[in-house]
């Protein structure tokens, strides 16, 4: 009976995985084994070729361990955890007044508050992902957690303006990442054929964190407290902290490789584990199979230092970049629709804050009959364009380097995107002519439903670039799509006020319309870039082995 010790191969893997790294250079995906990471302490080379062997050899086994319903569970798990970040954004805007009245400030010093955790939910994950992709999901999991509930204690008793503005902060850095993280972990565990459905279901939860978030807020702070607001999300964070902590296991693949190894485990896998161990250690054994008792030696991880920077390294990458851009255009258009929406509907159709909050509800059906539809029409592209292309194999998770990613991902992506320009052109003017609210709730439905369309299209794609860092590349995303959200953020209300709202939406339509140039850049010459990254990496581990 033998272990996989501390979630790496096994010993008998080791003298075939020189001979399988050099044989697959043609079939690696891409940043699998992140080897540009200069502040990180090195491991031995021969790791990282038995983490290349795992990930991009044709091995006889699965590409997971976990069931059907397994990875639902795990799915769903983050899923929900994927509110908090949004959940915690958007619950605080009815509060505001309130806010400003108990602490004696400004509003141009309260709205400060929405913008510098803007600011930190883009740049936390850099953090947090890059952790996640060295230390593991679960440790980096709830830690963030711990964080954010200890911003949540702290901003329900802050007694000064100053303390709420540093402790939002804190919040947006414990938050934020939970989206990059839950990425990581169906990265893990989805081959590229399934990997659109679990994608939709995932971001479900982060869709829906903007539309629950203001009826939420609403309700809590006018019947109880603004404070109450706090105290209810660090009821929301420790809930999840448990559930984490006992049923979700650890996906990263260096680590587990397909879920059979061990490390990070739960309570129940570390006393099973453990049982394990003892039970062989009771049986006599030769001297030839020792290696199966004891843990072989490793570098602790927990010591490595992460390469922070590599999210934004990352936005080298031309594939990248222009993916990422256009989904971000799209994206901050969405947040005009969101921030617009409170001020628009006060001044047109005299609503209260609650009346407001319930009317969010249309973009939240919306994004999440999008991220269902989506993620199964991906699963969909992806099957048709391997069948188009005589790639059969492709479903067990080896993704080779001449299958046309771009056009798997990027076939159906014209309607979603299509829609949300020609819906954006016209709704502002619904607005100056102050249509019937069902036509502007039904616009905003559709808007919802194309908008989450597209991230899932866009953040598909980029796991698939880079499979091996999910977590990381994830935060790359959040990074260009919190940044071009927060412009779009402080742009909006000055750009009604300037041009009349209009014209700003036409304006927005015409910048997305105007994106459209770079996704034939994309089908034409992101196929030879994504080739040359992976040649480029080869190379690397090549010179590594030696």
């Amino acid at each position: 009976m033998t272990f996989h010790n501390k979630g790496y191969p096994h010993e008998n893997d080791d003298q075939n995985s020189i001979h399988s790294l050099s044989s697959q250079f043609s079939t690696m995906t891409a940043y699998d084994a992140d080897i540009e990471q200069p502040n990180i302490a090195p491991s031995p080379p021969s790791e990282e070729i038995r983490m290349e062997k795992l990930l991009t050899t044709g091995s006889s086994e699965p590409y997971s361990v976990f069931s059907r319903n397994k990875k639902l569970l795990i799915v769903i798990i983050c899923c929900l955890t994927g509110i908090v970040s949004p959940l915690s954004a958007n619950i605080y805007f009815p509060a505001l007044d309130a806010i400003q009245k108990d602490l004696g400030t400004t509003t141009e010093l309260v709205n400060l508050t929405v913008t510098v955790y803007m600011i930190f939910q883009g740049l936390s994950p850099s953090f947090w992902g890059s952790l996640a992709d060295l230390w593991g999901r679960r440790p980096v999991y709830l830690g963030t957690l711990v964080v954010y509930m200890g911003s949540c204690i702290g901003l329900a008793l802050a007694p000064k303006f100053y303390v709420l503005l540093i402790l939002r902060m804190l919040q947006a850095f414990g938050s934020s990442s939970v989206i990059a993280i839950g990425a990581g972990v169906v990265g893990d565990i989805a081959t590229p054929s399934e990997r659109g459905s679990y994608f939709g279901l995932f971001s479900m939860g982060q869709m829906l964190g903007p539309v629950i978030g203001p009826v939420l807020g609403g309700i809590i702070s006018e019947y109880l407290s603004w404070r109450w607001i706090f105290w209810i999300l660090l009821m929301v964070g420790a809930t999840f902290f448990i559930v984490i902590f006992f049923l979700l296991p650890e996906t990263l693949r260096n680590l587990v490789g397909n879920g059979s190894g061990h490390a990070n485990p739960t309570p129940v896998q570390w006393w099973k584990h453990r049982q394990a161990q003892k039970k062989q250690q009771e049986q006599p054994c030769s001297d030839n199979d020792s290696s199966t008792i004891h843990d072989v030696k490793k570098p602790n991880r927990f010591l490595q230092i992460p390469n922070v920077a590599q999210p934004f390294l990352y936005l080298l990458e031309k594939d990248i970049i222009y993916a990422l851009v256009y989904n971000g255009i799209h994206y901050a258009t969405y947040y005009c629709y969101l921030t617009s929406t409170t001020s628009q509907f006060v001044l047109l159709y005299s609503m209260s804050e609650i009346q407001i909050g319930l009317c969010f509800l249309c973009q939240g059906v919306g994004c999440i009959l999008g991220s269902f539809c989506e993620g199964k029409l991906l699963d969909h592209d992806f099957k048709k364009t391997a069948a188009e292309s005589g790639f059969k194999n492709v479903a067990r998770g080896k993704l080779p380097t001449e299958f046309p990613i771009f056009r798997a991902r990027l076939r159906s992506m014209w309607i979603s995107a299509g829609i949300i320009q020609i819906v954006t052109l016209f709704y502002g003017w619904m607005l100056y002519i102050h249509a019937h609210l069902a036509v502007i709730l039904v616009l905003q439905f559709i808007v919802g439903f194309a908008n989450t369309s597209m991230f899932n299209i866009f953040q598909t794609l980029a796991v698939d670039l880079f499979p091996g860092k999910s977590a990381t590349i994830t935060a790359t995303n959040n990074l260009v799509r919190c940044m071009l959200g927060a412009v779009a953020t402080v742009s909006i209300e000055p750009g009604i006020q300037g041009v009349g709202v209009g014209w700003i939406f036409t304006i927005i339509g015409l910048v997305c319309i105007a994106s459209n140039c770079l996704v034939p850049v994309l089908f034409k010459l992101g196929p030879r870039w994504r080739k040359e990254r992976i040649e480029r990496l080869a190379r690397k581990l090549k010179e590594q082995e030696y």
